[in-house]
């Protein structure tokens, strides 16, 4: 049997070259279903100016859902923002507390289809361009992006693996090679006195089982 520091190498080899694409693809794995639906129409959040009163922020409010760009526009307003704060936060006392509500009245714009990037991107802009708007955010944007890093991820760990795989073969291969070197004057006896190759093959088939089990075992 091959020598204990010459094995435990190549069971490291084998271990590794299954055991690090896994990993990975099992991380990013378990990553996407944190990912909320992206199918989910894009939804833009519009932040007024802090001077605006309910009834300018309802005119707006008018005004975008007359826009042929714009499929719905709900108001979220001010006291309505800051209770939904407090509830995510658990400082629903705390903000009770203010003498004064420091967030704006907000519009939440669902674009009309096509919601392409083009289109988005025009209708954040001529929003943007509002007088009384302060800011824009759209709310899935990031999301996709994140999808298509763990896509890409995805591929780069696909490579990977099938990289340290053939690394694995190739270490297997060679070990092996030198195993059937070391063992030359042996095989060539035992063919001179009739052996077959299938029974001197066997000793080989044998180690590189040993090898591949050994180092599944070690990845697992």
């Amino acid at each position: 049997m091959a020598r204990p520091l010459l094995t435990g190498m190549v069971w490291m080899v084998v271990a590794i070259s299954l055991a690090l694409p896994g990993a990975m693809l099992l991380t990013l794995d378990n990553l996407r279903p944190l990912i909320p639906d992206l199918e989910q129409p894009a939804q833009v959040s519009v932040m007024l100016h802090g001077e605006l009163d309910l009834e300018q922020a309802e005119a707006l409010q008018r005004e975008l859902a007359a826009w042929d760009s714009v499929e719905d526009v709900t108001l979220v307003r001010r006291d309505e923002a800051l209770a939904g704060f407090g509830e995510q936060t658990g400082l629903s006392g705390l903000l009770a507390s203010l003498d004064h509500n420091p967030l704006p009245h907000a519009l939440l714009v669902a674009p009309s289809a096509p919601r392409t990037d083009a289109a988005l991107s025009q209708l954040v802009e001529a929003v943007d361009a509002l007088p009384g708007v302060d800011k824009t955010i759209v709310d899935n944007q990031w999301m996709s992006r994140l999808d298509q890093a763990l896509l890409a991820a995805e591929r780069w760990g696909l490579a990977l693996g099938a990289a340290m795989v053939l690394g694995a073969i190739l270490a297997l291969a060679n070990t092996l090679h030198l195993a059937i070197d070391a063992r030359r004057e042996e095989i060539l006896v035992v063919r001179v006195i009739g052996g077959a190759p299938g029974f001197i093959r066997r000793p080989f088939l044998y180690t590189g089982l040993y090898f591949g089990v050994g180092g599944g075992l070690l990845a697992g």
